[in-house]
């Protein structure tokens, strides 16, 4: 794995891992699941290509995806400009959640499983109007490409 692949992969593991563990994120107001899933009969490739698809049409940004555990898994990460704007107003410290789509897409039971993280996640460890509204704005957003990608 490239190096810039490792460190986006420790990146999204500490913030999970600080998301899991922390007492504050479990005392805010948390969604019910953190996590959106999803399955298709799709290939792992044809998902991500259409994962870059929906991106480009909606003139989000494609950051990239990274395959992980001897390309078991493919991460994908991407952000929606609209929300990025919304967030920001809490400050650039928030730069480290962005309002970007964590996706993981791998195979179980024979099937593509797509796993997103949930927008709300970014509220849940630090309490804020601005990321909320943020989330708000990127749930239904998330909805849709999720409906539209397994197809």
């Amino acid at each position: 794995m490239k190096r810039s692949g490792k460190r986006f992969f420790a990146i999204l593991t500490s913030l999970l891992m600080t998301m899991l563990l922390s007492n504050a994120a479990w005392s805010a107001t948390a969604p019910r699941d953190l996590f959106m899933l999803s399955q298709s009969s799709k290939s792992m490739a044809e998902v991500v290509s259409a994962v870059k698809f929906f991106v480009d049409e909606e003139n989000w940004v494609y950051l990239g995806d990274f395959k992980v555990k001897k390309g078991k898994v493919i991460l994908v990460k991407f952000c929606v400009k609209a929300a990025g704007k919304k967030a920001w107003k809490a400050g650039l410290k928030v730069s480290a959640m962005l309002p970007c789509g964590n996706m993981g897409v791998y195979r179980k039971n024979g099937k593509t499983e797509i796993s997103l993280l949930n927008p709300y996640y970014m509220n849940t460890l630090y309490p804020n109007p601005d990321l909320k509204a943020a989330a708000d704005l990127l749930m239904p957003l998330y909805k849709e490409m999720m409906t539209s990608v397994v197809k």
